[in-house]
């Protein structure tokens, strides 16, 4: 087992542990920014944006599949970072991986998966929980 830096969740700075009601009323001007940036290219002070996250994402992808070739691979991360890996091997747009986004909460302990098919990484389970019925 190894840990990682590069799979933290994104870095929220000054912004963490604030509910969108927090941001609004102590930061304002924060809120107005990602309002004109847009969800995926906001940076709050002292933090990240989705597009960060997704840079630090593409170099450890392509660590590991030096380092572990066609081997199976388990990582346990937090749900930007499931999403940005959507975004990264899936050559997602910013459009697309936003309006995954919108249509589910990456569960807790929900399972996400790629198969290799040689040549690229195939989404193959997508924010499966255990025991929920379809």
């Amino acid at each position: 087992m190894r840990t990682d830096e590069r799979l933290r969740e994104r870095e929220l700075g000054v912004l963490d542990l604030l509910t969108r009601h927090g941001v609004a009323s102590r930061f304002p001007e924060e809120e107005e920014r990602r309002r004109r940036l847009g969800k995926f290219f906001h940076r709050p002070p002292g933090g990240e944006s989705w597009a960060d996250t997704g840079l630090r994402l593409r170099s450890w992808l392509r660590d590991v599949s030096l380092e572990h070739d066609g081997r199976r691979v388990l990582v346990v991360a937090h749900e930007v970072v499931v999403l940005m890996l959507r975004y990264v091997v899936e050559g997602l747009t910013e459009r697309e991986i936003l309006a995954v986004n919108r249509a589910t909460d990456v569960a807790n302990c929900s399972l996400t998966s790629f198969e290799s098919t040689g040549s690229h990484l195939e989404l193959t389970r997508f924010d499966h929980r255990h025991g929920r019925r379809p």
